[in-house]
């Protein structure tokens, strides 16, 4: 009769046996403690369960319902397990979205800070080269010493925060590469320079027109102050202002955005100079950074930038 009971099933078939019969209520007992520790969380009772299913002592029924037990308690505690893990991850990726929440709030409040700190040093410079003031002597110390104090409100901000210094550019990994790659990628624009100066040196209706091609006439004060100039401005205007940029905006082209936006300041900070310079110096700030998105390194953007600049505004006297 297979569709009784199992309890009186194991009766019938154990009735001739009266030390069988007498001991499948226990066993039944047993079973029924282990399942209910097991829907207590307490997944070591499952062990019963198996050593029953493979007993040989016990009835094909008792070892059959045994093992059924014994299985649903695995598939239990493995969707347990399967539940605390997604829980965990959940809890993961919550903290990750807070984290990256205060950090696009925080680089905000760096990017917003650096902007007003470069648009007053903007001001000043460019009052004071009008006024008089300011002279070419004192145009690099003063604009070293403007940087400095936004590098030391940048500093304090990483530090307050505990941002690691890698995270915005200030590393030496990867600096082998990024040099060679800042040689390599700077080349063509050397040479786009020379060849204009080229032009313009042979150009009767030229402002050079017969002045030579290189006119070395730096001091090694001048050009040591200009490499201080070259490694300060890369290190706001990629290291941190780029950065904090690209993590304040979202969406496909933030990258794109940031290197505009670090770009047209950079060419700001030029104004003072002339429009040529400042057009100049937004088309540099565009291959700055791009090699910064490359490199995630200002070691190899500074380089590239005393080179350029030292070439175009020293030796070619095309800007500046």
């Amino acid at each position: 009769m297979p569709n009784e009971p199992l309890f009186h099933r194991l009766n019938m078939n154990d009735a001739p046996n009266k030390e069988g019969f007498a001991a499948v209520p226990s066993t039944l007992r047993q079973l029924m403690k282990s399942a209910q520790e097991v829907a207590k969380g307490r997944y070591d009772a499952a062990s019963h369960l198996f050593h029953v299913a493979g007993s040989e002592t016990e009835t094909p029924e008792l070892r059959d319902l045994a093992e059924t037990l014994g299985l649903m308690c695995v598939k239990v505690e493995a969707r347990e397990y399967s539940l605390a893990l997604a829980l965990e991850d959940v809890k993961k990726k919550n903290a990750e979205l807070e984290q990256e929440s205060a950090l696009r709030a925080q680089s905000g409040f760096l990017f917003f800070s650096t902007i007003v700190m470069l648009s007053v040093y903007t001001m000043i410079l460019s009052l004071g080269l009008s006024s008089g003031w300011i002279g070419d002597a004192t145009e690099q110390p003063l604009t070293l010493g403007l940087m400095f104090v936004i590098l030391l409100m940048i500093g304090s901000f990483v530090k307050r925060h505990h941002y690691p210094w890698a995270a915005w550019g200030l590393t030496w990994k990867g600096s082998g590469r990024a040099l060679t790659e800042s040689f390599f990628f700077s080349l063509p624009w050397a040479l786009f320079a020379i060849a204009l100066k080229w032009k313009l040196v042979h150009t009767p209706t030229s402002a050079m027109y017969g002045h030579p091609i290189f006119e070395l006439n730096c001091s090694a004060l001048a050009l040591f102050l200009y490499a201080l100039v070259s490694i300060t401005q890369e290190i706001i205007s990629r290291g941190f202002l780029q950065t904090a940029t690209e993590r304040v905006l979202t969406g496909k082209y933030r990258s794109f955005m940031a290197v505009l936006t670090s770009s047209v300041l950079f060419a700001v900070l030029h104004l003072h100079y002339s429009t040529a310079t400042m057009a100049a110096t937004f088309v540099s700030g565009l291959f700055f950074g791009w090699l910064f998105l490359r490199q995630r390194t200002v070691v190899g953007v500074s380089a590239a930038h005393y080179l350029l600049g030292a070439l175009a505004m020293d030796a070619l006297h095309l800007i500046g």
